[in-house]
């Protein structure tokens, strides 16, 4: 079917998400190894490459009760106050357009908002292809392990964009510019915590070490007991 002017297609995890199809275990170790974990038994082995049968049946509950305090926190959102806070973004930044045909996108530097009506969210981010980031938003999932960030954050984490599905986006908009990433955290901090989706500030992080030391210090959470 087509989506937004591009074919959106159901894949594992389906064009919605759903309950069924999240937090599929996956025993993959896309994080490195930690000592806690290795106290835990969470590893099959010295290195850490892989986490155990019962270690992944034990966090995939976790990450359940996460994935149901998120909806519950979306449910209690207005959707009138969310819609005004949108309203007002744009009207403030005027550069921002509605998309309707990503293929127009394609190859564009520049900003979008990613806009989840139902569950009262925002994700925004800033990309030197609007149409191909996208649709990986639409495509990707996050392993396993990275579904809690930080891990075992069950009352605070926010869910990933990436766990969304592609029909869970009912409205983009759009901004193109070459000078990406500058005002990612301005466009993020322009809306009430309670109404965005990111899981981390905005701006290129850098690589290594630093980069690390940067996401944890602009990561994002929400009290959602």
């Amino acid at each position: 079917m087509k989506h937004f002017g591009v074919t959106v297609q159901p894949g594992k995890y389906g064009l919605e998400l759903c309950r069924e199809k999240y937090g599929i275990i996956n025993n993959y170790n896309s994080l490195g190894k930690f000592d806690e974990l290795f106290d835990k038994g969470a590893y099959t082995d010295e290195e850490g490459t892989t986490y155990t049968d019962e270690w992944c049946k034990e966090y995939q509950q976790l990450i359940l009760q996460n994935y149901d305090l998120n909806m519950r926190f979306f449910a209690s959102l207005n959707h009138n106050e969310f819609q005004a806070e949108l309203d007002n973004f744009l009207k403030e930044n005027k550069s921002f357009v509605e998309v309707t045909n990503l293929t127009e996108y394609k190859g564009a530097k520049g900003y979008y908002i990613m806009v989840l009506d139902k569950y009262c969210q925002v994700y925004i981010g800033t990309t030197d292809d609007i149409k191909r980031r996208i649709q990986q938003h639409w495509t990707r999932n996050k392993y396993f392990d990275r579904l809690l960030f930080p891990m075992y954050a069950v009352n605070e984490s926010v869910l990933s964009i990436d766990s969304f599905r592609s029909l869970d986006t009912t409205r983009i908009f759009a901004s193109t510019t070459k000078r990406t990433y500058v005002n990612e955290n301005k466009y993020i901090n322009s809306f009430s915590p309670q109404y965005v989706t990111n899981r981390l500030g905005g701006g290129k992080l850098s690589g290594g070490l630093l980069g690390f030391i940067e996401a944890g210090c602009s990561m994002k959470s929400k009290k959602l007991d």
